[in-house]
């Protein structure tokens, strides 16, 4: 015998999370609105009834547009990354860019335990070891970061506003991993794992990598304006018919 169709539907709604979880905002949307807005049609009429639920509707995605446009929350855009710009073998001074003119006057040393540069080891790695054997090394477990460099990423704003919210320009923040070959040591006798040191005699390798700033809150800034215009036109809307029930009463 066949499944009968609800119990088949019912089976899949239960064993499918995304389908139940779409049809709980569903219907949670549709109570919620859908009960204010027959509350205010049975009240003012259908047509004002909507343009007042619809005015309360975007005025709370104004409010938590904002909230998501502030933390940065939400629907977020793309989030900063770092992106290489040059590999180079031997001292970065000899690379031909503007921003390294000078190395290492003007560039700042940092802790190789700095957020800073945990957050740009996987790009160092992208870039060292590429698929195929194209890159400097075969693994990422062939070489040892032995120094970083940083340089620029300040904030600033015009007129000398250099505080937030105001300091909205950024100078470009350039930084540098160098790392080592590893040094070939001989297993340990009493078989405990060699802890890997980078070879001082080898040729140092430098990446240099750019800050690109993304755009996390760039969808929360959309998302806020539009909603801000739509509630705008609304209000505008009431307004206009408030002032139309005023001259016909007189």
């Amino acid at each position: 015998m066949g499944v009968p169709v609800g119990i088949g539907l019912l089976g899949a709604l239960t064993w499918e999370p995304n389908i139940k979880g779409g049809l709980y905002v569903l219907i949670s949307v549709v109570i919620l609105c859908g009960s204010a807005q027959l509350l205010l049609s049975t009240n003012v009429g259908s047509r004002l009834g909507f343009q007042l639920a619809a005015a309360g509707l975007f005025g709370f995605f104004v409010l938590i547009g904002v909230v998501w446009w502030v933390y940065g929350i939400g629907p977020k855009g793309p989030d900063p990354i770092w992106m290489p710009q040059a590999t180079i073998t031997g001292g970065p001074a000899a690379e031909d860019l503007p921003a390294l003119a000078g190395f290492p006057r003007g560039w700042e040393e940092l802790d190789l335990a700095d957020v800073e540069v945990a957050d740009a080891l996987p790009t160092v790695d992208g870039a060292l070891v590429l698929e195929e054997g194209e890159g400097v090394f075969k693994e990422a477990s062939d070489y040892l970061p032995v120094g970083a460099y940083t340089q620029g990423g300040e904030a600033y704003g015009p007129l000398s506003l250099n505080f937030r919210p105001f300091n909205v320009f950024h100078e470009p923040h350039y930084l540098i991993i160098q790392v080592q070959r590893v040094l070939e040591q001989p297993p340990d006798p009493s078989g405990k794992p060699v802890k890997p040191e980078a070879d001082p005699e080898a040729e140092p390798v430098s990446v240099v990598m750019l800050r690109d700033l993304g755009a996390r809150r760039l969808h929360p800034a959309v998302f806020t304006l539009a909603s801000l215009a739509i509630f705008g036109l609304l209000i505008y809307q009431l307004h206009t018919h408030d002032k139309q029930l005023l001259a016909s009463a007189k």
